[in-house]
Order: structure tokens, then sequence, then C-alpha cells
């Protein structure tokens, strides 16, 4: 038997005794699949198994990264370069319903018909091979047809999932720091890998603050588990477990069923929403994966304590995808879904255009959604001032952040965004201070990998030829740069052009009228706010408080408090509306004329 195995079947059985994967009653050579049956001689199955009849998994895709090597910035979470099999980026995988997870063997079945969080049942004659992997047997996963009463987790339609995942409200993490036979995660106490996720000691930039600054207060990450006894959401588990290079899979079952017994639950979601396991270097062959539209994401040490890493790794449990540019992966560095980078306190960026509709941030009046080639006011000519995602004002409903140019015979839109290098998207690597355009599937719903097709400047424009199939172009300008605005010009067809308007008649001369008494004009006002970064004057204006000598210094902690925040004022905000000028009177009317006295004849 393979320690592997072995150790699985052990913890398994120890954890959760009803889990549909449990050792065979018999020890001896005869091999059975994974529903007791006879296996063919020719499938080495060291580890007998049995599966539950008609027993349902979740099927799981998982994104892996990997460290290709050290740039001039730092070091990057990259791709796999090439078709190397000891480096995939994608793998298939099924969870039971304790929290297992186990990968399914590359090119042992059929997969296609399943998206990552459907319910599924294995094929007949699938089995566990001695790599504790499922082969398939040449067979097809079996979506499940859905019930009429069901929970969240039987449901595999995409619209329940979205509701389920969706990134608004409240969610709760838990960090895990794994101790293994032979090596730990070492990066960090539980208190420093506490401050590092969610900010408790006062660190500025992490996975709670940079996905509620980037929702503008509409998502918000908690520390979890406080009702079972673990404080400021990390917690340390221990597994009997060799630390050896590509262990992971056996490590973070072994962390999975040690969590379950520890804190006597059926699986870990029911302490926290979100998990992040922690593990000992060394034991990944990547740096860094997630299980997209679910609950786990796994990092090799020092990973699980970058930001960027862990808002990208956490975007896949949300179901993003990656963000790619041309041929290569991850290569749209503008937001969180690109590369990610080995530091403590950036890069301060947030998503794409593609991602930023999905999260659903803007759908607030915010987005607009050109359904190009139909009948609307805006489906084929928009022209207007698109604002940068920093300078999101909640109560601002004149705002424009995000474009999607919608193509109705396909799921492949554009979306466009104004990508202002400014506030909480101050450290995007690329395209700053650029209109972005990126294309992705998915209806921007769903998960999807997006792809970067455009950074232009003032006064470039971008042609996306027969964009709809019939002949017709989509042309993208951006007219200018102003104010911190981007002021573009969307057109299909040619449909933005006009008849010269008709000349009006000219009008009847009207009498002088004496000019409008004037007003004073109220002073502006200085007013602050406490934030991180500095934000526009108009979101000082619209959002602070009176000064009052309040804030004294400018980007220094002065009459913040505590939690690392600064003063920015504007001492140029209105005071209120000024007082309406006093009306003028009318003109009297012209006095009548009277008529002249007749001449009597002679």
């Amino acid at each position: 038997r393979s320690y592997c195995t072995a150790a699985i079947a052990a913890m398994v059985m120890a954890a959760a005794p009803s889990s549909p994967f449990a050792a065979a009653a018999s020890t001896d050579a005869t091999e059975k699949n994974l529903r007791g049956e006879a296996a063919s001689a020719n499938k080495h199955q060291p580890q007998n198994r049995v599966l539950q009849e008609e027993e349902e998994f979740i099927f799981l895709e998982a994104d892996i990264q990997y460290e290709d090597g050290v740039t001039a910035a730092s070091r990057k979470l990259q791709g796999n370069s090439g078709n190397n099999p000891n480096r995939p980026e994608h793998t298939m995988n099924v969870q039971d319903i304790h929290g297992m997870i186990y990968e399914i063997e590359a090119g042992s079945g059929d997969t296609a018909g399943a998206s990552s969080g459907a319910t599924v049942t294995l094929p007949d004659n699938a089995y566990m091979n001695d790599k504790g992997k499922i082969n398939l047997g040449g067979g097809t996963l079996n979506k499940k047809e859905k019930k009429e009463k069901r929970d969240l987790q039987e449901d595999d339609s995409s619209t329940e999932l979205r509701r389920h995942l969706a990134t608004l409200g409240t969610k709760t993490v838990v960090a895990v720091r794994v101790i293994a036979n032979g090596a730990a995660y070492n990066r960090a106490d539980e208190a420093g890998l506490s401050d590092d996720v969610f900010g408790t000691n006062g660190d500025a930039f992490n996975l709670k603050t940079g996905y509620e600054q980037c929702s503008h207060g509409q998502l918000t990450i908690n520390p979890g588990g406080s009702d079972y006894g673990i404080n400021n959401g990390v917690t340390t588990i221990t597994v009997d477990t060799a630390a050896s290079s590509g262990n992971d899979e056996a490590m973070r079952n072994a962390v999975t069923a040690q969590i379950n017994a520890q804190f006597g639950v059926s699986n870990p979601t029911e302490i926290a929403d979100y998990w992040m396991y922690c593990l000992p270097p060394n034991v990944m062959n990547g740096i860094a994966y997630a299980f997209i539209n679910s609950w786990q994401s796994v990092y090799s040490n020092e990973w699980c304590n970058y930001p960027s890493a862990q808002i990208h790794e956490v975007g896949h449990n949300f179901g993003y995808g990656h963000s790619n540019e041309g041929s290569q992966d991850y290569g749209d560095q503008s937001g969180m879904m690109g590369y990610s980078y080995s530091q403590d306190e950036g890069p301060v960026m947030c998503f794409n255009a593609a991602k930023t509709w999905q999260t659903g941030w803007m759908n607030n009046g915010k987005q607009v959604n050109m359904n190009i080639g139909g009948s609307g006011a805006t489906d084929n000519c928009l022209i207007t001032d698109i604002t940068g995602q920093a300078d999101y004002v909640a109560v601002d409903t004149t705002q424009i952040i995000l474009v999607k140019m919608n193509r109705p015979a396909s799921s492949t839109d554009l979306y466009l965004m104004y990508n202002k290098k400014t506030g909480v998207n101050s450290g995007t690597v690329e395209g700053g201070n650029t209109v972005m355009i990126v294309e992705a599937g998915g209806e921007g719903t769903s998960y999807s990998e997006s792809n970067l097709k455009a950074k232009l400047g003032a006064g470039a424009s971008q042609t996306f030829t027969n964009y709809l199939g019939d002949g017709r172009d989509l042309v993208i300008t951006v007219q200018s740069i102003t104010n911190g605005k981007a002021s573009v010009k969307i057109e299909f067809g040619g449909l933005c052009t006009t008849n010269p308007p008709t000349p009006a008649p000219t009008p009847a001369p009207v009498p002088p009228t004496s000019p409008p008494t004037s007003n004073p004009t109220n002073p502006p006002v200085s007013k602050y706010v406490c934030t991180k970064w500095e934000p526009a004057g108009s979101t000082i204006c619209a959002e602070g408080a009176l000064a009052d000598n309040k804030c004294s210094s400018e980007g220094v902690n002065s009459g913040c408090g505590n939690g690392g925040k600064v003063c920015w004022w504007n001492s140029q905000c209105e005071a209120g509306p000024p007082s309406p000028p006093t009306p003028t009177p009318p003109p009297p009317p012209p006095p009548t004329p009277t008529p002249p006295t007749p001449t009597p004849p002679p």
C-alpha cells in the first residue's frame, strides 16, 4: 500500500465513518472498484475502496499557479508555460459530503458536461488508483437531475450558484497553519497570520481590506470560527502526513479530516464560508491553487501571507477566472486575477472590467449594458464620461464606471473601464489612467477567463470589425481624459452619425429687460475625510465633514483615530446652494396705441 492512500483511508474512516470512501473489509489482493465490484486485473489498486451506491459529489475545477522566476518588480505567480504534464494549469476533482477533495486522473474519462460546483455521481467503473486519484475507467461523470426541493449544495444551476457565491454581503474566512510530519508552515504565528489576512493588528492591505475597498463596502470579510473557539480567524492543525514534494492532496485532505474531528463537524463549511490552508514549504509543486465556486484555497507557506495571492485565490472561490493578455496567462496586470506578487502591502489594485461586472458591485446604476444591434437609446451609440472605479461615490447617480458591449447571440462580450490609477487602484501594474477593454465569456455572470484587447489613451480608438458577424464594426474612441474622467464614444455600425438640425426660425425681437440683481455667492468651506489612500477632491466634498480645525495636517493621522487612516482635506467645497437670485419683474406691456380721430367730411 502507498502511504498516501493508506493515510487518507485511515483519516477518513476516523473522522467521518459515513464518508463515501471507506476501506473495504477484505485485505486480500482482490481489487475492487468504487462500488465494490471486481475490477479488471490491469488496474493496479493496492488500496480497496467502496463507494456507496449513487453517492453524490461536487465536481470542482482547480486553477494552479507556479513561480516561474524572479522579475524586476517581484516574484510572480504564473501558470503552466507550455504543455508540461507535470505542471497542469487546471485539475478536475470531486468533493465528498465531508469536504474531502480527490483529483480525477487526467484522461481517465469524460468531465466535459459538468461545470465547477455541479452535483455529480461517478460512473459505475470508476476506481481510486494507487496514487489516491480517481480513475473514471473511461466513463462519464453523471450530472444529477435537479430536484423539487434541495439545498444549495445540490443545485448546479448557474443562477443558484451565483446567489450562493455572490460577492456581496458578509463572508467568513478561517486561515489554517498546517504542521505536518517533518515540516510546518513557518511564515508567522497565529497572530501574525491573522494580521496579514484580516488586519487584526493594523496591517493596511490584506484579503479583508482589499475586498472591502474594491467593493466600496458591499462585501465584508470577517474572521470566522469564533463560535468554535477559533481566535481572530486563524487556527493551527497538526497532521501525521509526510511533508514531501507533491503530497499536497493527501495533506489537505488530512487537514480537512482533522478539522472535522477536532471541532465536531461533518464539513468545515459548517464553521466558516471559506478556508485558506497554509501548507509547509516544498510540499506543493505550485505556489497556490483554489477550487472554483467552492470554499477551499491552498498556499505554499509564505504565499498565504501575500495579499495579491489571497485575493486572487479567494477570487477563484468566488467564481472568477484568470485575466489574460494575448497568449500570456495572467498577463493582464491591471487587476488581481492576473499575476500575483510577493509583496506584503500591495500592489493596491482591484479587478478588470469583466471581473468587476461579475462582482455585481456596480449594479446600482453605475454600469451600462449596451445591447449591440438592439433598438434601445444607447444600444448602438453611447457618448459618455467614464469615472474610474476608485472615485466611486454611492450617492452620485450620474456616475458611469463600467460598460458592457453585449453580443445578443453570444455569451462572449466586451467590457470597458477607465483604469484610473488612484486610491484603491493606485497600485495597478498595467494600463494606469487608460481606458481598458477586455473580452470574456459567461455573460459576465459566471466563470470565464478574460483577455485584454486594448489600452486606449486620449485620442486613441479601437475597431472591432464585424462585431456581430453581419459586416458592421464596433468602434471605441477615447475623445479625451480630463478632470479625472475619460470621455468615450462607443459606436456600432456608424449609428452615432445624425443629420444636422433644422435651423429654428428667427424669433421676434423682445424688448430689453433690466439685468437681474445678483446675490452674493456663499464662500467655499473646508471638508475632510479619514481614509488610507488619497480620495478625489469631489469625493471629499460629497462625503466629508466640515474640517473645523479637526484636520490640521494632510496625509497624516490627525484627528482620525486608530486603524491606519489618515486625514485628507479640500478647502474648495461648496457651502451649499446659493440663495436664488431676486427675480426681476417683467417689463410693463407697451401702451395701447390711440386710434386717430376721424376727420369729418367737408
